[in-house]
């Protein structure tokens, strides 16, 4: 990163990802995939616990309950603030070689690292949420464009569907003129507030 990138970025902006604020959760209906992600998940968090645990500088019950804290602010952050790079701009090459000119890449490589940094945090979160759905501690969210997540969206009570809706189509715009008497060029230009609309369009001459 330097100066010289940040100007040129104020110049030729590109496409930076961001950070999403993730406060939904669609749980695993299998019971099978849960037990085999709660395996893999107390292994993540035994190294995830481990690394504290035996870097800081602290002894007993100090280091027990530090790296405890730290394990739970991490699986925390990994869940709520899931990091979305852009990966149209990555940097040269793919991202092998920086870009001397934009700042972006720069960007959207720092959070594609971030996001592979916060993953294992992310299984376990979603790992124990699939435990707690499963154990009926919990209501897993709905899947994304189902019946019970438009219900939820819009407000809907649960008995609401929409099996017996039925389509009203809107008249034409010829019935519309028709039924109002007026010409197309009356119609158009009171429409649009056209008021040269019968140079542009004139059906009647």
């Amino acid at each position: 990163m330097s100066f010289y990138e940040y100007w040129c970025e104020q110049y030729d902006p590109q496409p930076v990802g961001n950070v999403e604020l993730n406060t939904e959760h669609v749980a695993q209906q299998s019971e099978w995939v849960v037990f085999f992600k709660l395996i893999a998940a107390v292994l993540m968090t035994a190294g995830l616990f481990w690394v504290p645990f035996h870097f800081l500088p602290l002894t007993g019950w100090h280091s027990v309950v530090v790296a405890v804290g730290i394990a739970l602010i991490y699986v925390g952050l990994a869940f709520f603030f899931v990091p979305q790079a852009n990966t149209d701009n990555m940097g040269w090459l793919g991202g092998m070689v920086d870009d001397p000119f934009h700042i972006s890449d720069d960007w959207n490589r720092s959070l594609m690292f971030f996001h592979a940094v916060l993953g294992p945090g992310r299984f376990i979160a979603g790992t124990l949420l699939d435990v707690a759905c499963l154990l009926g501690v919990t209501r897993s969210d709905p899947i994304p464009m189902s019946n019970e997540y438009y219900r939820q969206q819009m407000g809907y009570s649960e008995d609401y569907t929409t099996a017996n809706a039925t389509m009203t189509e809107l008249p034409s715009e010829q019935e519309e003129i028709a039924d109002s008497g007026m010409s197309r060029e009356e119609a158009n230009q009171q429409r649009y507030g056209l008021t040269s609309a019968r140079f542009l369009i004139n059906d009647d001459e």
